[in-house]
This record gives C-alpha cells, structure tokens and sequence, in this order.
C-alpha cells in the first residue's frame, strides 16, 4: 500500500467506505421494513405533538438570564420581602386632570381595573391618593378626594393640594399637572408551582371573585396563594400577558378623542414581545413552508420530492417542539429562530439524498438501489453536517443568558431529529413511491447549465488562485475594519418601529413622568429596629440625592419613593402640617412613634417599604427605559457611593428590570465571545476527523471563518449593533457554512486521493454534489429572508444578515475553498516502480481519462 504524501491516507479512505457501506446496508434495511419504519415516526411523532397546547412563552428579562445568576437570585429575594417593583403606569392624556368628566372618568377607570382586570393587586390613582393630616385625636390617613368635590372651588382647592404634595409629582401628576396617572400593581404570586391551572390553590370564598379572560385564561384577585399545597410560583408569562389583554381592552373602551391612555412597565413590554413572537411565527412556517415547497419544485419538478421533505422537516420540527415542551424550556426570542432554523437545515439533509437518487434512478438504477446508493454516497456527509450544524448551536451551551442556552440545547436536539427522520423515514417514504426515469431529463436532476457554471468556477479557482485569493484578502481586510465598527445594545424597545404602541407609549411616559420603569435601592442595617435611627434616614435621604446627581444623560432619576415620604409626611401632618415640619423628626423615639401612629390609622402603605423589623427598606427610583448600555456605569457608581458615604452603618444594593436589563448587556458580550470561540473549537476537531488530516481540518475552516467576517463587516458599516438575539448570527453561521464545506471537501479529497488531479478532483465534486450545495444555500436563504418580514427589527437583522452569511459561505465554498487547495496542496500522482494499475477516471465532462498508477 502507498504511504501518503500530506494529502490524505489510503487508511482515511478504508474508514469512510466502510462507513458507506453501512449506510448503504441501512438503506436496504430501511426498505425492506418501510411499514415499521413509517408507522413507528409518525406514533412517536404524534405523541411529542401531543404536547404543543401546553407551549408557553416567556420573554421576561429574568427569563433572558441563567437562573442562578446572583442579579436573578437578588430580585427574586427582593419580590419575596417586597413584592412586584414592576408597576404599570397608565398615562391619562387629558386637558384637565381636574376637570369633573376627567374625574369621574378616572374613578370609573380605577374601579374598573380592580374589578375587571386579572391578577391586580393594588391600583393607585388621584381617587385614592393618599393624604395624611394631624388632628385632635392624632392622626389620619385619607384620600385626596374624600369626600368628593362638587364644586369648582372645591376642585380648585383639591387641584392645589395636589400639586403642591412631591409625592403625587411624577408618580401620579406630571411635573406641570396637566396629565395624570394610574399606577397598577400586579400581583407577585401566581400559583402554586406545579399546577397548570392559574386558579389552582386559590380559595374564591376567601380571595374574591374569580373571573375568566376573554382568551380563556383563568384568573382569580388574589394576594400571595393562600391555601396552597405547594411553594407559591411568581406570576406566570401567560397570566401577565393575559393581564395585559384585559388592561388594554379596558383602556380602548374608556378611551375618548380627549382622553387618551399611554401603558408602560415591564410587563407591558414583555407582552408587546410575546405578541410579537405569536405573529411572526404566524407568518414565518406557512411562509417558509411555501418559499421552500416552491424551490423544491423548481429544482426536482416531481410532486414526490415537494412532498416528502416538507413531511420530514414538519415532523422533525414537531417533535423538537413537543421535547421542548416536556422539559419545561419556555418559547422566548431566542428560541423564535427555531422553527425557521430546523426547517431549513432539515431541507438541506433530504434535498442531498433526493438528488443523489434521483440521480442515480435517471441513470439507470432501479428504485430500491437508487434510494440505497443515495443514503450509502451521502449519509457519512450528512451525519457530519448534522454533528458540526449541532456543534455550532450547541456553543450556546456556554452563553451566560438562559434563553440562549435554551437555544444551545434545544437546536441540536432538533437537528438530530431531523437526521433521524431523514435516515429513517424519508428512505422509507421514498420506497414507497415510484421513481419513473424520464426520458427527457437529463442523468442529473439539475439543470445542466448550473452545472456547467459551478464546474467552470471551481476550473477557474484551481487554475487562477491568486485572482480569487487576492481579492478576497482585500475584501476581508475591509470587513475587518467594518467589524471593528460594531457595537453592542440591548433595548428591546428598538426592536419595534417608530409608530408601534409600545415604543410610543414608553416614550411618551418617560417624558412626562420622568421614568417608565423602576430601579431599586436596598439599605439594610446590621440590626433589627437599626431603621428608627434618624441619622441612617438622613443617610438614606442624601445618597438618593447624590445618586440622583450621579446620573447622566440619557439615564436620569424621576419620583423616588421611600419609608423616608411616610415618616416625614406624618412629622409634617402631626406639626399642623407646616410645610417646614416635613423632614425627618430629631430622636429615634419620635420616629418609631409617629411611624406607629402611622400604621395605626390603618393604612398598610409601610409594608411595601421596610420589613417588619425595620432592618431593610427599599427607595423605588423611576428612570427612563433606555439602552441598557448606559446603565452598567450608573449602577457601578452606585456601588461605588456606597461603599464611600455608608461604610459600615448601612449596606446597599441596586436591583429591578433595570439590573437585569443591565446583566443581559453584559451578558450578550460575554456570551457572544464565548460560543463564537466554542463553536470552532468543537467544530474544528470535527472536521479535521473527517477530513483525515489536521492540515486539511484547518483549510477547511478558512471558508467557514469569510460568513462571519463578511456579517460583522456589514453590520458595522450599516451601523448595526450586536444585541440578545443578533450575537447568536456568528456562532449559527459557523454551524450551518461547514456543511456545505463537509459535502464539497469529503468529495473532494475523496476524487483528490484516487486521482492526484486538483482540477478533476475540484470539478468533478461540484458536478456531483454542487448543484445540492447550491440549492441548500438557497433554501436556507430564503428561510432566513423570510424572517425580514418580521415586525420585530431584530429579527429582521437577524434574518436578513443570516441570509447574507449562507450567500458567502456558499462563496467560499465555490471559489476560496478550490482556490485554496490549488495553493497548499501537492498535486499527487500515481506512478508505481514496476508497473501498477492505471486508474480509469472521468472528466468534468464525463469522457475517460487515465490517472496516475496507483500500487493496491
């Protein structure tokens, strides 16, 4: 046996037909035993579709992070002690605040959100702000109007007051009092945990009325899931979003011509997403499902070869779907690529095996041995795709974002089911069917003149490498320079047009109101009753001033709201409400007094503050929602204040949205590092197995490295910025361009080692598998364009340049690829000392040649 040269070895050559030739054996046995083949996926299949009603979707920016992550573990601890920080704030648009239809309209409003509107907790508005004034008997706790103002002096006085009381400002008034708001506060608790009944551990004779959601969703008014089983589960996705369909019911039919309403929060940006997810992938699986079906009929024009791949890929999406759901992994933005992904990638697997048999029936084959020749010539490269296509998503795996994670586990499942389906039941189909041989069509199942081109590219390549190599360093050169542009974001306000409610709402509260969304600051004293102290109040009272001061543009700090308003507006009501008097009262003693004096007028305003034993308050700060790139320093500067002007007396923490929102930031730049690295790593080793050679593992990475360039050049020159869902383009790119690579190197060096021609071998690959090449490239394109019909912009980016990067993949593949061999590969002839066998070799054009001797 000849030893090799550096270009591959006999022993690389054994190994692979060996394992043809056991998938070839499987494709006999396959046919031999269709039935059980056929019936056997489509029961599996139907029982993991079983389980799609109970698909849910959760785009939270706690779900986005890893659920152990401390940020995460911080809020959770704080809504445990405190509740949801996360108000809905509804913005009244109005000429009048005060004016008695705008009233009444209001209370009709307040009263109808508490009654109507699941999973409320608690609604504060002008109809029950509070007002806290001294009298003989002590103190009392009111409501703004109580009793109600009947005529115009009297609103006129109520309209004073409340203008001149800084906790109504920018909380429930706008600085210049011409608009008003309702703040909602959704209820922290939504069940207990394992059940998947919303109303489940709620007891309606003890909680209040149940009512049903219009989409059929149960709801009930409750507080914490008293009378539980279980641990208590915190509101579900689902029943914020069907909280947010009744709110915004609600508000269409309050609103008038001269009163309009605004919503912002978390939640009601966590549903503008989740409905926008619903309507994307509404249009994307019939749409890429048509784009697909009519690219199959172009390239096979048999009813049979649209038919079956669409059945695999349907049946493989199914099932990942149905698996997901088994293990409890929630739909989110991330996951959204999914279905499109699986789809296309499923395509490319079956459209190799139908070309190549097709093929092989035109030439001559009967049915049963074309099918079998075609999963024997095809399926080692397809496994290999699959493994490398899962080596790339599985990268994910590393990401410090949860649902990228989820992601990362789920793709590769996905695509090791479509595999399966593919060697399974699509040879089984297939047997099922007739393959008439047309006499009309040519052996090939392409058209000839694709071929001819891709034959005279890879010709060109071979023959002028540096005319292909030179430019392509130059234009990667300038895509260097591009990606060098790119920066990274993260507001998924931006994902959504100018014009969309969302956007428009959160803008419009932010101006007015100074803030559509919270940050928390937590002080703890090292001892329980440490908060009566008024030195640590007075201590509190001015790091929120500094920190307000420490904020800078486009970060800024609106209302903030605290134990600190309640203790100095009772000092202020006690003192015959002397505007002076509103400050911090001198003595411990005369705190811990008045603040019981407080409590016991009946109003439960406290709890929502401090714990019960004075240890640990919250200051709820209202900011704008904003890039979350400019938050990371503004809460760095936090810790760094409190470090300085605290020490040891009290301890501080920041956390809300406004934390999580940060860490995803941080998260997306990490994590994009970390699978970028981790897929070459996996995929590298990969390909240097198939390839037989670690030489010829590492030129076959080269075109595989050109997509993401090309994508990162052309996003830093369009400006674009790498955010949650657009950092994950590189590593699935990686994933998705090494097939192609797979199926033109395995060929190639497979024609390479029996030859030692370059061009023979580099034509003669692209004869036979390069029209699938191509058409898998256009189907994946067409999947990812599909996406740019998305409402959402990021995943229009995404679509849009993962689309470009399999346009350059396949590129690289056609011209960089051969041109690179012609370079670095030794062209190898067979010439044996005493004689040898001459190997009989076709040209491109299929007339016989002779190769070099080759010793056996």
């Amino acid at each position: 046996m000849s030893s090799s040269t550096g270009s591959g070895s006999p022993a690389r050559g054994r190994w692979q037909r060996r394992l043809e030739t056991r998938f070839e054996a499987w494709g006999r046995f396959v046919i031999r035993h269709r039935l059980a083949a056929t019936v056997l996926s489509l029961v599996v299949t139907a029982g993991l579709l079983a389980q799609l009603p109970k698909l849910t979707v959760d785009n939270s920016p706690e779900a986005m992070l890893l659920d152990d992550d401390p940020a995460v573990l911080a809020y959770e601890a704080f809504r445990e002690q405190f509740g949801r920080e996360d108000r809905l704030i509804v913005l009244v648009e109005t000429p009048d605040p005060f004016a008695p239809a705008t009233l009444e309209a209001i209370a009709r409003l307040h009263r109808a959100i508490e009654e109507e509107v699941p999973w409320v907790d608690e609604v504060d508005s002008l109809l029950d702000a509070r007002v806290v004034t001294g009298s003989a008997e002590g103190l009392e706790v009111g409501e703004l109007l109580d009793p109600w103002p009947q005529t115009p002096a009297e609103r006129d006085r109520v309209r004073a007051r409340a203008r001149a009381n800084p906790l109504y400002r920018d909380t429930l008034l706008c600085a210049d009092g011409t608009c008003t708001a309702l703040v909602i506060e959704p209820a922290t608790w939504g069940g207990k945990a394992e059940s998947d009944d919303p109303l489940a551990g709620f007891d309606e004779s003890d909680q209040g009325e149940a009512t049903e959601e219009a989409a059929g969703v149960g709801i009930g008014k409750t507080d914490a899931g008293a009378g539980q089983s279980g641990p208590p589960a915190f509101l579900s996705a689902a029943q914020g979003d069907a909280l947010m369909r009744a709110l915004r019911a609600l508000l269409a039919r309050h609103a008038t011509p001269d009163r309009r309403f605004h919503v912002a929060g978390e939640l009601a940006l966590t549903y503008r997403i989740n409905t926008g997810m619903a309507e994307d992938l509404a249009f994307f699986l019939p749409a890429t499902l048509a784009a697909i079906a009519a690219l199959l009929a172009f390239v096979f024009r048999r009813g049979a070869a649209v038919a079956l791949p669409l059945m695999i890929v349907v049946l493989s999406l199914a099932a990942t779907l149905g698996t997901m759901i088994l293990l409890g992994i929630p739909g989110s933005t991330a996951v959204q690529i999914l279905p499109v992904f699986l789809l296309t990638v499923g395509i490319c697997d079956a459209v190799h095996i139908l070309a190549i048999a097709y093929q092989r029936r035109q030439e001559g084959a009967s049915r049963e041995d074309a099918i079998a020749w075609a999963v024997g010539h095809t399926g080692l490269a397809v496994l290999m795709t699959s493994v490398t296509t899962a080596a790339g998503m599985a990268s994910f795996l590393t990401a410090e974002m949860g649902a990228v994670r989820d992601l990362g586990l789920l793709a590769p499942m996905g695509i090791g089911l479509a595999w399966v389906y593919t060697m399974v039941t699509l040879p089984a189909l297939l047997a099922w069917l007739p393959m008439p041989v047309r006499t009309r069509v040519s052996a090939d199942p392409a058209q000839r003149g694709v071929d001819r081109f891709l034959v005279a590219a890879g010709r060109f390549a071979v023959r002028r490498p540096a005319v292909v190599l030179v430019p392509t360093a130059l234009l990667a050169l300038l895509a260097v320079a591009g990606a060098l542009r790119v920066g990274f974001s993260h507001n998924p306000l931006r994902w959504f047009d100018d014009d969309d409610w969302a956007r428009t709402d959160f803008e419009l509260v932010d101006r007015r109101l100074g803030g559509s969304v919270s940050l928390d600051l937590v002080f703890e004293a090292p001892e329980a009753g440490g908060l009566y102290e008024p030195a640590r109040l007075r201590a509190i009272e001015r790091f929120v001033g500094e920190v307000r001061e420490a904020a800078r543009a486009p970060v800024r700090v609106g209302s903030a709201l605290s134990l600190l308003d309640i203790v100095e507006e009772t000092h202020e009501a006690l003192n015959e409400g002397r505007p002076e008097s509103r400050r911090i009262p001198d003595s411990r003693e005369a705190v811990a007094q008045e603040l019981l004096l407080f409590e016991s007028s009946g109003s439960d305003d406290t709890s929502e503050f401090v714990d019960t034993d004075y240890r640990t308050t919250r200051v709820t700060l209202r900011v704008p929602f904003v890039d979350a790139l400019a938050f990371p320093p503004f809460l760095r500067t936090i810790d760094a204040l409190g470090a300085e002007r605290l020490g040891g007396d009290l301890t501080v923490h920041a956390t809300g949205i406004i934390t999580l929102l940060s860490k995803v930031f941080e998260a997306v730049i990490a994590s994009m590092a970390r699978s970028y690295l981790a897929a070459f790593v996996l995929i590298t080793p990969l390909m240097m197995l198939l390839l037989g050679s670690f030489r010829r593992g590492l030129v076959a990475m080269v075109p595989n490295a050109l997509p993401i360039l090309a994508v990162l050049g052309a996003m830093g020159a369009a400006g674009v910025t790498l955010d949650s869902t657009t950092m994950m383009i590189g590593a699935m790119v990686i994933g998705i361009a090494v097939d192609d690579t797979i199926h033109f190197m395995h060929k190639f060096h497979r024609y390479f080692d029996e030859t030692a021609d370059l061009e023979y071998a580099a034509c003669e690959t692209l004869r036979t598998t390069g029209s699938a090449m191509l058409f898998t490239t256009i189907a994946l394109a067409l999947g990812f364009l599909v996406m740019g019909g998305s409402n959402m912009k990021n995943i229009r980016i995404f679509g849009l340049f993962s689309a470009l990067a399999t346009v350059v993949a396949f590129a690289s593949d056609l011209w960089v690829g051969p041109a690179l061999l012609a370079v670095i590969e030794r062209t190898r002839r067979r010439a044996g000392a005493g004689g040898g066998a001459v190997l009989p070799t076709r040209t491109p054009d299929g007339a016989d040649r002779r190769g070099g001797a080759a010793t056996r």
